[in-house]
């Protein structure tokens, strides 16, 4: 399923430059040695298919970015990242028929999603926990919500043990699953709570949905209607590490903003690793 709705990678224009230039450098050589009986990466000293084989690997190994624009912080002594709402990967189908963008004048951004009560739309959000400075484990899910009915949907997260089952019975294009009993509620319900208005952070209990076993680095998250009409609005998600933090407006003002494109240390850490490993063999 994820395989068949996997997002482009966002890679940076400085990096695809100089991706494509030394493509370019590799034709030319090779380019210059077509009286050689040998062709392609073949013809290529020890040396430069060592570094082909570091850019490949340095390629291959560029982190798949999601959300465009998102916050990262470490409040309380443990880890978050924020996004919002109307920031989804994809919204199926992309009209307004089940989850529509608003305008709100107190809402971060702008923006929000209202959604409006019809079943057979998903939003789908991918995150990098990394990012954020967390791991793999137990996390708690947040939102910056209006919710004054307690109408309440369902989320599914890809790697929890517990959603797995759900994830399997997806099909592959809308209508997607909704209604009171499409998925169960005692672990993958949210919002299930008045909140609201004004927006206001839940769910503080941490009960059904809101508690979720995520993966090292990146994953998948899916929201799908369960039940009620158009008063329920969506501004910021957050999710954290910590049972204890309480979200507030102002943390997530003063959190550390990233950008979808930027080069995580840990990548360049990488290819320094695998040019040492290489260059070990010659």
């Amino acid at each position: 399923m994820i395989e068949r709705t996997r997002f482009l990678r966002r890679i940076s224009y400085k990096d695809l430059h100089s991706q494509l230039s030394f493509l370019d450098s590799l034709r030319t050589f090779q380019r210059s040695n077509e009286g050689n009986r040998k062709e392609g990466i073949d013809m290529l000293p020890k040396y430069q298919r060592a570094l082909l084989g570091v850019f490949l690997t340095f390629l291959v190994g560029l982190p798949v970015y999601a959300v465009e624009v998102f916050k990262v912080s470490e409040y309380n002594g443990g880890h978050q990242i924020w996004f919002e709402a109307e920031a989804y990967d994809a919204r199926e189908p992309d009209t307004d028929q089940h989850f529509a963008v608003v305008k709100d004048k107190d809402a971060f951004g702008g923006k929000a999603i209202n959604r409006t009560g019809a079943s057979g739309g998903r939003l789908t959000y991918v995150f990098d926990i990394s990012k954020a400075g967390g791991k793999g484990g137990t996390w708690y899910f947040w939102g910056r919500v209006i919710d004054p009915s307690n109408q309440s949907d369902y989320m599914i997260v890809v790697g929890d043990p517990d959603d797995k089952a759900d994830v399997k019975k997806l099909p592959d294009n809308p209508p997607f699953p909704g209604g009171d009993g499409a998925f169960t509620n005692v672990d993958d319900r949210i919002f299930e709570e008045n909140l609201g208005p004004p927006w206001t952070w839940g769910r503080s209990s941490h009960a059904e949905g809101h508690t979720k076993r995520l993966q090292d680095g990146e994953n998948t998250m899916y929201i799908f209607h369960r039940q009620g009409n158009r008063t329920v609005f969506w501004d910021v998600f957050m999710w954290t590490d910590d049972i204890s933090y309480r979200p507030t407006d102002d943390d997530y003002k003063n959190a550390k903003e990233m950008k979808a494109g930027e080069q995580p240390v840990e990548s360049i850490g990488k290819l320094a690793t695998t040019w040492a490993a290489v260059k070990s063999n010659y």
